[in-house]
């Protein structure tokens, strides 16, 4: 048994099918079909069931296949190690973000002190979207509102974010600092679009206080939205992250919202079995710090 039989079952394995394996390895159908059976008669157990011209994993080949894949994920593992070491990697992280708003003093202070390193934020809205780049590797880490309930992905929660209610200056909830949201039931809402999870989390208070909200306005700019708020078109939702950055007198009146419980976590995600080269260790082990101290003084509970 030898690491190219090894290759050769996995891919036999994922395509369960000899031809287009033998076209994706570039050899000949024989010569693959004979390093097979070469394996399974070393391994002293049949991989594979076969009927006519079809070719999928038995028992035996299952659970064969998850010590190999765990072989070459070492390997790569290894190869990996040693190109950090030899500082050979690419010194740049990819996040997915569903706000960019959330990060922007982390990333001022991160980038002062690793002036050498490179982001790429994507913003993102929708988790299953987010799941699917993070297992594809076309992102490395991932911030959302949500866990993201997968297998091969781990969740870090970071932070848990206040939500307001927002109203105009001039609105009958303006003197007051604080509401039940039951109270909002009657008021035209101005919300993100239905494509954005921050609206699945709004729609959820509302119906946890007995109502639906009425919306007037759907708009995919948080301060547009807050605009409109501020021309008495409307109520909003707000998240406490919006109003730590946009300190000005035009912000609209923010109400804290005393039931239901108007709160989102926002979750560091990764995928498991992933290598992670030491600028992404780097970054998301200075995330958590960073939020875990951030937290209580820029962010309300």
């Amino acid at each position: 048994m030898d690491l190219l039989q090894l290759r050769y079952f996995q891919v036999v394995a994922r395509l369960e099918n000899i031809t287009r394996s033998a076209e994706e390895l570039h050899i000949a159908q024989p010569s693959l079909s004979k390093t097979i059976a070469r394996l399974e008669e070393s391994l002293g157990v049949p991989l594979f069931e076969r009927t006519g011209k079809r070719i999928r994993l038995n028992l035996f080949g299952e659970t064969f296949l998850k010590r190999v894949d765990r072989i070459f994920n070492e390997l790569e593992n290894g190869q990996r190690d040693l190109a950090d070491l030899a500082g050979l990697t690419d010194r740049s992280v990819t996040v997915g973000v569903s706000s960019s708003r959330l990060l922007q003093n982390f990333l001022k202070e991160y980038l002062t002190a690793h002036p050498g390193i490179k982001f790429r934020l994507r913003h993102i809205t929708n988790q299953q979207e987010l799941q699917t780049q993070l297992i594809t590797g076309k992102i490395d880490l991932s911030i959302f509102f949500s866990p993201i309930v997968h297998p091969e992905i781990h969740c870090e929660p970071l932070l848990v974010e206040e939500i307001f209610l927002a109203v105009p200056p001039n609105h009958r909830l303006a003197e007051r600092t604080s509401i039940h949201l039951k109270e909002a039931a009657n008021e035209s809402f101005i919300s993100v679009t239905t494509d954005f999870g921050f609206r699945t989390i709004t729609n959820n208070f509302c119906l946890q206080a007995g109502f639906t909200p009425t919306v007037a306005f759907e708009i995919e700019s948080i301060d547009v939205i807050a605009s409109l708020v501020n021309a008495g078109l409307g109520v909003a939702f707000l998240p406490a992250c919006w109003y730590q950055e946009e300190r000005r007198q035009s912000s609209p009146v923010s109400l804290h919202i005393e039931a239901p419980s108007c709160r989102r976590t926002f979750w560091l995600a990764w995928r498991k079995e992933r290598y992670l080269p030491e600028a992404m260790r780097n970054f998301s082990k200075s995330v958590i710090e960073y939020f875990s101290s951030a937290k209580s003084k820029s962010f309300p509970d």
